[in-house]
């Protein structure tokens, strides 16, 4: 566990299970969710940005085990105007 000081360059947390990391690292689940957000910005919900994510990196057949393990993911939205 480690603890780091939000800055107002923060947007959100992914909080995902091993099923999320095993297939993509830090780095690409951000600029991914990122990209997710953006498009999802006129949808009534937010959570599709989540089932984007996930939908993109669900195995396409189950024949090499990645991407088939179970998938949770929680996306948390800061508000940085209170920082």
């Amino acid at each position: 566990m480690t603890e780091t000081k939000r800055t107002k360059d923060d947007k959100f947390i992914i909080l995902a299970c091993d099923g999320i990391w095993d297939c993509l690292n830090n780095e690409e689940a951000c600029t991914n969710m990122q990209k997710y957000i953006n498009d999802a910005k006129g949808s009534t919900l937010e959570s599709d940005a989540v089932a984007k994510m996930l939908g993109d990196i669900l195995a396409p057949n189950t024949d090499d085990g990645i991407g088939t393990d179970n998938m949770t993911c929680i996306l948390i939205q800061l508000n940085n105007d209170k920082l």
